[in-house]
């Protein structure tokens, strides 16, 4: 299944991608969520570059999930594939361009689920539904730092 949320905000391209770039910035983005932490990262998303988050995803059940990084251009993109967690695939490309005003923010996911945790069906009535809402929630949380100034100080 294949994802796309975009968000526009009134920053230049390249403020945005060091802000994206920058790992400890992941929990700003999703602060409120429930059951999202961030447990470890490698400090940059470089290729190569892992980061590890918990997230309750369906029933409260908090999953453990790795990230491996695996595109770095900035400042138009990054991209990393999970290569541990409860997904056959999960490949989450970041991609910025520049438009009139600002910066479009593009996240680009495609994601299957194995048959054992339900396959397709699950991903189309369960995660999908959740996907949408913790993507909404990080677009609007990005657009919360833009307004306030936290992400141009960042």
């Amino acid at each position: 299944m294949r994802f796309l949320y975009e968000t526009d905000v009134a920053l230049p391209i390249e403020t945005v991608f060091r802000f994206h770039e920058s790992p400890a910035n992941l929990p700003r983005l999703v602060e409120g969520w429930p059951g999202f932490a961030m447990l470890r990262n490698d400090g940059d998303i470089r290729v190569g570059s892992r980061t590890w988050v918990l997230q309750s995803i369906a029933l409260g059940v908090p999953v453990a999930m790795g990230f491996r990084h695996t595109a770095y251009e900035p400042p138009l993109r990054f991209e990393e594939e999970m290569f541990h967690g409860p997904y056959r695939s999960f490949v989450h490309t970041h991609e910025f361009e520049e438009v009139e005003g600002g910066t479009r923010v593009r996240d680009r996911l495609s994601v299957t689920l194995p048959w054992c945790y339900g396959g397709e069906l699950a991903l189309r009535v369960a995660i999908a539904p959740w996907m949408r809402r913790f993507f909404a929630y990080r677009h609007h949380r990005l657009a919360a730092l833009v307004e306030s100034g936290e992400l141009g100080r960042a």
